[in-house]
């Protein structure tokens, strides 16, 4: 009995301290750091302090926001034992995660106690081992103070441009778009590029920064300002000047005279006209506004007049008797013995008497286009002509002047960009009496199937985490305008989340948000799930958005941005960046089908990507074929062409330009054919 008595003794004595061990460790761990700022006390972490390097962390971001960086950094150095390097996403424990960057944090603490070489080589650290702009943001804050400190003369930037490549003043093009690209060089960091006055998209800034852009510019002069700024201020301006014509050259047809011969004269901006008569050379002087005279050989029944600007900008004319019949209607009768003057019954060579003539209005005929037509393109021509038994003095199309030298007969060739939906393309004539003529046209432009956003990839936006200040908070506003952002790249479709609609009730007239746009259709299946988190601290606000594939649950990318203000333009610029990150990492690839072989096929890109190479393997695809196209049956213009839907694929392989693919369904690998397309869901 002595025995078992004392066996029981030793178990239960073993027993407490098993149990009182961990309370006892507990104990040995240090207590939080004293730090009361404003009444408010810091250095604490949100549950028990178990000596974990996750509670390190938190404790030690705590004391940065009291403002108690010794404390903080003797947190973070303790969290560093337990685990090295800065990461998205670290696990804690169980399923818990954070944003795990100590040594970035370190390297804020130290530019804020001007230790700026430490905190240059904490923040560097924090870069190499995971990128965030936040660690860009102090780092060029850092730069800045240490050139500062070392009273480095002020350097200004070097802008090269790749394109245009032009050394004269003015550069004429007939692009669509434009692209100006290049780079920006400079010791002091390129820090900040703006074109046209509009910030260029920069991930972060270095000494030699590239850029390139696309502009959508209407026919006319434009003055392109390309501005590039250091980290101390030093900038440097460059200005292009842009002359773009995309429409042929006017010419304009006068009374013939009694020599047999037709006259007139030719306008285009550019000041460089090429003229022809029948395949041959006419010679005409340099200038904007020229005169010619082509001469009429005997029996000669219609004679065609080409002119050309010095970008290949063209306008035909078929002159015949009326001086305005076309090729495919030409008149029978010699075309000498129809350009009399006037004849002996009083009427001249149109064809009606004189003192009748004052009243009578100009004819407006366009080649090849009916009143109503739908099309596949983006631009069309506008090729056509106006007569009259006047001089006609005032020719617009779309309100844009055609004409600067009165004539009888207007030849015209003009390019107009097309929206999605209905246009209407307005020409308009009026004669030396004030005889008006208007014709309209209405061009139905059409979206080829496999470009209309129910075939973009759709995404399902959440509210971000830590939007606890409410429907009219900032970090509210901030998400508002975000999803504005994403809407006009038009390149996903857009799911709301319940609780969003919510939160946005209040911006409903700031932004398009009808009924039957994407993001309010209902039964829409999404792809991945926008979800995002919002750090928010004494210093400045951190905004972090990630892509999560709903089937499998993978990371497919994550951004962020980062500010020390959230005052609306500032919410506002942080939104577009954020956008843009997301659209340079899954741009909409159009690609053509290079070769065919073992059930894949190799496709290659024929427009420039953005950050190319960032398309990830297994991105959805679709694979198209375009149909036959229609043509103007005038013209011979193509009206472009809708697709025809083949199936889907998915990413394979990816090298430099070329990419790798396989179709999802066996069966559709047989219909694909090389010079079939494909296009990035």
């Amino acid at each position: 009995m002595k025995k078992n008595k004392k066996r029981n003794v030793m178990t239960f004595f073993f027993v407490l301290s098993v149990l009182t061990l961990p309370l006892l460790c507990s104990c040995a761990v240090a207590p939080d750091p004293v730090c009361v700022k404003a009444r408010k006390s810091y250095c604490k972490a949100s549950g028990n302090f178990t000596g974990q390097w996750y509670d390190y962390y938190e404790r030690g971001l705590s004391c940065m926001e009291g403002e108690c960086y010794e404390a903080a950094l003797s947190d973070l150095d303790n969290t560093l034992k337990g685990r090295f390097e800065d990461q998205r996403m670290a696990r804690t424990f169980g399923m818990h995660f954070v944003d795990y960057f100590p040594h970035r944090e370190k390297g804020l603490i130290h530019y804020l106690m001007g230790n700026y070489d430490a905190a240059k080589s904490e923040l560097e650290l924090s870069i190499k081992q995971y990128p965030s702009e936040k660690a860009f943001f102090y780092l060029d804050k850092v730069r800045k103070h240490i050139m500062e400190k070392e009273k480095q003369p002020l350097s200004v930037p070097r802008v090269i441009l790749d394109s245009p490549l032009n050394e004269f003043d003015e550069i004429w093009t007939k692009a669509d778009p434009v692209v100006i690209s290049g780079r920006a060089e400079d010791e002091q960091y390129v820090s900040e590029i703006s074109l046209k006055h509009k910030p260029f998209f920069i991930e972060r800034s270095g000494q030699v920064v590239t850029f390139r852009n696309e502009l959508t510019l209407a026919e006319g002069k434009h003055e392109i300002d390309i501005m590039a700024k250091n980290l101390l201020g030093g900038t440097a301006k460059q200005r292009l000047i842009f002359c773009v014509d995309r429409s042929g050259p006017v010419i304009i047809l006068t009374k013939p005279d009694t020599g047999g011969k037709i006259t007139g004269w030719l306008y285009d901006e550019s000041g460089e006209i090429r003229f022809a008569s029948d395949g041959e050379n006419v010679p005409v002087p340099k200038g904007k506004k020229v005169p010619f005279s082509v001469p009429v050989k005997a029996g000669q029944k219609y004679i065609t007049l080409l002119a050309k600007d010095k970008l290949g900008n063209q306008t035909e004319a078929v002159v015949n008797g009326d001086m305005a019949i076309l090729a495919d209607a030409r008149g029978t009768q010699p075309l000498l013995a129809q350009i009399d003057v006037v004849t002996d019954s009083g009427a001249d060579v149109f064809g009606s008497a004189i003192n009748n003539s004052k009243q009578i209005k100009p004819e407006i005929i366009v080649q090849g286009w009916p009143d109503q037509k739908t099309v596949f393109l983006e631009r069309i021509y506008i090729k056509g002509y106006v007569k009259g038994e006047n001089n006609i003095e005032s020719l617009t199309v779309n309100n844009m002047p055609v004409l600067t030298h009165p004539g009888q007969v207007i030849f015209f060739n003009r390019l107009k960009r097309l929206k999605s939906g209905k246009n209407t393309i307005t020409i308009r004539a009026e004669d030396e009496f004030g005889n008006v003529t208007v014709k309209e046209i209405f061009i139905h432009r059409e979206v080829p199937q496999v470009f209309k956003p129910n075939y973009r990839y759709c995404l399902a936006m959440h509210l971000f985490d830590s939007l606890e200040d409410g429907p009219s908070g900032k970090q509210t506003l901030f998400q508002h305008l975000f999803l504005k952002r994403l809407v006009d790249h038009n390149r996903f479709q857009i799911l709301l989340r319940q609780e969003l609609k919510t939160f946005f009730s209040e911006y409903k007239n700031d932004v398009v948000f009808s009924e039957d746009a994407a993001f309010e259709q209902k039964g829409l299946t999404p792809d991945a799930a926008l979800l995002g988190s919002v750090y928010k601290t004494r210093n400045g606000i951190e905004i972090v958005a990630r892509f999560v594939d709903v089937k499998t649950g993978e990371i497919l990318a994550i951004k962020d941005v980062y500010s020390e203000s959230e005052d609306r333009p500032t919410l506002a610029s942080m939104a577009e960046k954020l956008a843009e990150k997301f659209h340079r990492t899954f741009p909409l690839m159009d690609a053509r089908i290079t070769q065919i072989e073992k059930g894949r096929f190799t496709m290659a890109s024929e427009k420039w990507i953005p950050e190319k190479g960032e398309i990830t393997m297994k991105w959805p695809l679709i694979i198209y074929r375009k149909t036959e196209p229609e043509h103007n049956p005038i013209t011979g213009n193509s009206l472009g062409s809708d697709t025809k839907i083949i199936g889907d694929a998915r990413v394979e392989g990816i090298a430099e330009d070329n990419y790798l693919a396989a179709p999802l369904n066996g069966q559709e690998f047989e219909r694909i054919k090389q010079g079939d397309r494909v296009i990035t869901r």
